[in-house]
């Protein structure tokens, strides 16, 4: 009887210790929302005004960025990951604005952290 109960709980351990292992890298994932007011351009690709879940994956600086709209990713695009000396009180986005009156967007910073998101202005996909 104390085997059968030593079992069981071996394997609800060993369970809980796959489990926990396997969801880590999720937890782990890099990302964070903003809001653009503005219809803007990012590497010559239209990113309308709306609410983004932003999502990337380091290659140390670089990073490769997801814009994801209603559980669908509407652009791709590189950029690096920079540290800055403080930490942001709040979400924003930079702009530039461009001769013809339309945006680029330049950077994304994140409330709660000092990472932010940097798109190279010449940059092409």
């Amino acid at each position: 009887m104390k085997t059968n109960i030593r079992k069981c709980f071996a394997t609800g351990i060993l369970s809980l210790g796959l489990l926990l292992a396997t969801g880590l890298p999720a937890l782990a994932k890099n990302s964070g929302t903003m809001v653009l007011h503005y219809d803007a351009v990012l590497h010559g690709k239209a990113l309308p005004a709306g609410k983004y879940v932003v999502e990337w994956k380091t290659h140390s600086p670089e990073a490769t960025v997801q814009f994801v709209q209603r559980y669908k990713v509407v652009l791709f695009a590189e950029g690096r990951v920079e540290r800055r000396h403080h930490i942001y009180e709040r979400d924003s986005v930079v702009y530039n604005m461009e001769p013809d009156g339309s945006r680029s967007l330049i950077e994304i910073r994140f409330a709660g952290s000092d990472k932010v998101l940097v798109f190279d202005r010449n940059a092409l996909n």
